[in-house]
């Protein structure tokens, strides 16, 4: 008897979370993306967001 192969993820992309997944789909239709081009961005902007502020600023009240 054969394998069952792998079960991949049809946008080739990581798992994703509800609001992540409803956000992208947002942003896809108003932008006119699709939703995997809409979740790169994303998740490039996120990475770019967490190496640029630092952790362990202070705010000035």
């Amino acid at each position: 008897m054969a394998k069952k192969k792998s079960k991949l993820e049809p946008s080739g992309i990581s798992a994703v979370s509800a609001a992540e997944a409803h956000e992208a789909t947002y942003f896809a239709r108003k932008c006119g993306l699709t939703r995997d081009e809409a979740l790169k961005i994303m998740r490039e902007a996120q990475g770019w967001v967490s190496t640029t502020m630092p952790t362990t600023a202070k705010r000035k009240n």
